[in-house]
């Protein structure tokens, strides 16, 4: 499979803050990856309004998907459009998620949507030290050893 490409469909499912379901054409559904933005997990705080916002913003609506890549778990992994709204940089911008750095360091449009709710002081940003997701699931996994 050759990447990037493009696929259209309605959004069927929202998991989480950063993944959503996609119905394309003839009724397939897959797994979509919101690329650059990790949101949020379901123990920490603010999970629930992300994954809430993510569902507003794409829940049973037309959706476009640039995919970029495919993940460990088989998600495809890409920037996510809602009409014309980028929903990856607005769930940043709303401060529901952070900045994937280990991804898309190198996406200015990404970093300036955290750089701006962090400044604003939104949403995750309203804590002193908001716990990256990534690291929130490093510390849980050595928990069960």
């Amino acid at each position: 499979m050759d990447f990037p490409f493009e696929m259209t469909g309605i959004c069927v499912g929202v998991s989480d803050g950063d993944s959503l379901i996609l119905e394309l054409p003839g009724a397939e559904r897959v797994r979509i990856r919101l690329y650059g933005i990790d949101a949020p997990e379901k123990d920490q705080p603010l999970a629930r309004e992300a994954r809430k916002k993510l569902g507003y913003l794409v829940y049973d609506k037309p959706i476009r998907v640039e995919v970029l890549d495919k993940d460990q778990y088989g998600r495809y992994v890409g920037k996510v459009y809602a009409g014309a709204r980028y929903v990856n940089r607005f769930m940043l911008k709303e401060g529901l998620a952070w900045l994937y750095r280990h991804y898309a360091a190198d996406d200015a449009v990404l970093a300036e949507a955290e750089a701006r709710a962090r400044a604003a002081a939104r949403g995750i940003w309203t804590s002193a030290s908001p716990l990256r997701p990534r690291i929130f699931r490093s510390e849980k996994r050595k928990g069960r050893e």
